[in-house]
């Protein structure tokens, strides 16, 4: 696996939109991945890869080893290969990469009048010291510039953290990250839902491949980046090859909820069409994700805001002058 950074969300959406173009058009992969243009920055990760597939290395590796592929995607792509043809897999990751895309270029044009406030406010709060000889040049900047360089370094850091998590690679405080973000009030059941429903689609493509039931289920649980979330669903491979029905399986699960997979499955089995159940599953839960993720980035910008605004009336109150020193400045004062 590569140690570079994964591509920007953009640059992944149209990587895989190339491919999913290129596979439906029936283009020979060699030439597909001869055609593939990232652009300048990516031009380098575009040549390894197309030296490791010519060495004879599968797609999924390649992609990894040079960087083009995230942890989740290279398991991803391990199991579309495995079933078949890639094709479902690469629309369904162009898809949801797209979407995250423009909800990351959604939330960043939103922030930017509370940041500009925010930066505004610190530029504003120390002016009274200034004016006043409590503070110097130097240390006016000081109390401006360090809170900023504070707040951009965390800020990179959170998001370097986010995409390192969302990548599923392995590291240290994995396992500790994994169990306070499903503890989260909010946060924790989308991350679990999405988990379940990275499952249930992967599961979805690789039955409707032509894989056995049996052979499908480990394929889609290592689609699966949380670990806790993982080994609850892979008590269903032992109740399956137990011989009990999937919907049966499921019922055992203790961190995932099935209320809205047991449905799709129940009639999946019955009628025959468990792949096509499972995707309408999937799809729904994805609208759902989607839905759930735009109204939380209308309410960040808000939140910011008022966060700002409770700084600034705190920052007022405690500079105010009390009436001792209003006194010593000759500032007259209300008479009771």
């Amino acid at each position: 696996m590569s140690r570079l950074r994964p591509l920007a969300l953009p640059v992944r959406a149209l990587l895989f939109q190339h491919l999913a173009a290129m596979e439906k058009a029936g283009v020979p992969p060699d030439r597909a991945y001869a055609l593939l243009d990232l652009g300048a920055a990516s031009r380098s990760r575009v040549q390894a890869f197309q030296r490791l597939v010519a060495r004879g290395i599968d797609p999924p590796t390649a992609g990894a080893n040079s960087g083009l592929f995230n942890t989740f995607e290279t398991r991803l792509l391990r199991a579309a290969f495995n079933a078949g043809s890639p094709y479902p897999t690469y629309k369904r990751l162009a898809r949801q990469l797209a979407t995250a895309a423009t909800q990351a270029m959604t939330l960043r044009n939103r922030m930017m009048m509370p940041v500009a406030v925010l930066v505004i406010a610190l530029f504003v709060a120390p002016i009274a010291q200034l004016i006043t000889g409590a503070l110097s040049t130097s240390g006016y900047l000081l109390k401006v510039l360090g809170p900023m360089v504070v707040l951009a370094v965390a800020g990179i850091a959170a998001a370097r953290l986010v995409a390192w998590f969302n990548s599923g690679a392995p590291g240290p405080g994995r396992a500790a990250l994994e169990r306070s973000l499903l503890a989260l009030p909010l946060f924790g059941k989308l991350h679990l839902r999405a988990n379940a429903r990275d499952f249930s689609e992967s599961l979805a493509l690789l039955l409707e491949a032509g894989l056995p039931l049996f052979d499908a289920l480990p394929l889609a649980l290592d689609t699966v980046i949380n670990h806790q979330v993982r080994a609850d669903l892979s008590t269903i491979t032992a109740r399956v090859r137990a011989g009990a029905p999937l919907a049966h399986a499921i019922g055992a699960l203790q961190l995932v909820d099935i209320s809205r997979l047991h449905p799709f499955v129940v009639t999946g089995e019955e009628g025959g069409t468990l792949a096509e159940m499972l995707m309408r599953h999937a799809d729904t839960e994805s609208e759902a994700l989607a839905l759930a993720q735009s109204e939380i980035m209308a309410w960040l910008p808000r939140v910011f805001y008022a966060g700002v605004a409770l700084w600034m009336i705190a920052h007022l109150l405690a500079t105010l002058p009390t009436a001792r020193d209003a006194a010593a400045l000759g500032v007259p004062q209300w008479q009771t």
